[in-house]
């Protein structure tokens, strides 16, 4: 077998890829009736992959067809080898006129190839005889001439013996197509293995975002409950005063203790706690942290309550010949019965003594005139400047005596309450505390 020509021919590889596409497609046809027989070129001679090729070198009325590199750059183009007659080739099918075959044995990287139908023949024909040419010796059908027209011992001559100028090249063979389902199936796995690489990441992104609820639940269930608990220790002295209140007051009002006391706890964090939260962000934590919540309320709430750091004497019910400091200390009782927790801030004795009163975050400031004279202006100022002084927020005189009529305007004019004793406990028990955050 003679070497081939080359298969090059960038230019053309949409070209050679149809050309291989119509051959792979031509391997999968079933078989004729005519696969069975065996032929063989009469003569050395060329077939192409590409039948337009094929017709093209055998044109003989084409001009180009005696232009060398002409031929040469066709041949590449179409998949062209030089076949000799030692070969053997089965049947395929017919195309365009002309007959497609394949080589047998096949050989790797040879495709099937397109013959001109006069260049072949079909060994498995019956041997026609005559009368006297049954010993004589068999003759050799001439060889189809060239289609540029020249002679045929030229044309022989030519093909057996290459021109210098037109080096024969052997071939590049391309690997043999791949056959398995692995291989051909390769576009469905890429894109079933796309899809499934698209799933995994939904599903990574869906349980991150589920991570993610779950640990900021966790720490805005934990804020709203450290929140609340801060509320719950700042407001101790008041839920202590009002569970004792529950407690006292039991009989008078016909509930049991608690009863009484779980409606100042549901009061409490109604008008405390669910405000502070809401104000936050928070209340939607709050069925998650209300059992916590309630259980700290009942540890703070029974805990002994810190007695006031005075010197004093407990105070008796008043009477009109109490002492200064008598008084002071009964004002002081009169403000610890209504929430407050209450503490010294000028010396026990003067006639204007300061009594500081701190409830929920909430601070009052209370002088106390201790004289039976009456009240004036300058009494009214010094309450303002302990106010000042002291940052609260309320300013309370509270006196047995009467009050002038310049002291009652100046009260009025800078929001200073001026009251009798009497008074004290009520106001001070209307006064709410305010929400703190």
């Amino acid at each position: 077998m003679l070497a081939t020509v080359p298969c090059g021919g960038r230019g053309n590889t949409e070209k050679n890829m149809r050309i291989w596409a119509y051959a792979c497609l031509l391997l999968c046809l079933p078989v004729h009736a005519q696969a069975g027989s065996a032929y063989k070129v009469k003569h050395q001679t060329v077939a192409c992959g590409d039948d337009a090729a094929l017709k093209a070198l055998n044109d003989r009325t084409n001009p180009r067809a005696a232009d060398p590199a002409w031929r040469h750059a066709m041949m590449a183009q179409g998949q062209c080898y030089t076949i000799t007659p030692d070969m053997r080739w089965e049947k395929i099918a017919n195309r365009n006129g002309l007959p497609l075959l394949r080589h047998n044995p096949p050989v790797a990287g040879m495709p099937p190839l397109y013959f001109m139908s006069s260049d072949i023949a079909d060994l498995t024909a019956p041997a026609i005889t005559s009368g006297r040419a049954t010993d004589a010796p068999a003759t050799t059908p001439s060889p189809t001439p060239p289609a540029n027209g020249t002679d045929p011992q030229d044309a022989s001559t030519q093909a057996q013996a290459p021109s210098p100028s037109e080096p024969v090249i052997i071939a590049r063979t391309d690997p043999p197509a791949p056959t398995d389902l692995f291989s051909i199936t390769g576009g469905f796995q890429k894109l079933g293995s796309m899809l499934l690489s698209a799933l995994l990441a939904l599903g990574a992104g869906w349980l991150l975002w589920v991570l993610y609820r779950v640990i900021m639940a966790f720490m805005g269930r934990r804020g709203a409950l450290r929140q609340a608990t801060t509320l719950v220790d700042r407001n101790a002295g008041l839920l202590i005063q009002r569970r004792l209140h529950a407690h006292e007051g039991q009989a008078a009002h016909g509930h049991a203790p608690a009863q009484q006391w779980q409606r100042e706890v549901t009061r409490f964090c109604r008008t405390t706690l669910l405000p502070a939260l809401a104000g936050d962000g928070r209340e939607r934590y709050w069925c998650d942290i209300e059992r916590k919540v309630h259980a700290h309320i009942d540890a703070v709430s029974t805990r002994a309550r810190p007695r006031p750091d005075l010197r004093l004497v407990t105070p008796p019910p008043y009477r009109a010949d109490m002492t200064c400091t008598q008084y002071v200390a009964y004002c002081m009782g009169l403000l610890e019965k209504a929430g407050w927790d209450t503490r010294m801030s000028g010396n026990a004795g003067q006639a204007a003594t300061v009594i500081v009163a701190t409830k929920d975050g909430l601070s009052m400031v209370v002088q106390c005139w201790t004289e039976r004279r009456p009240v004036e202006e300058e009494t009214v100022r010094q309450c303002i400047a302990a106010r000042s002084g002291l940052s609260a927020r309320i300013a309370v005189v509270v006196s047995s005596a009467p009050y002038t009529q310049q002291a009652l305007q100046m009260g009025k004019s800078s929001r200073v309450f001026v009251l009798h004793h009497e008074e004290l406990q009520k106001f001070a028990s209307q006064v709410e505390a305010p929400q703190v955050a």
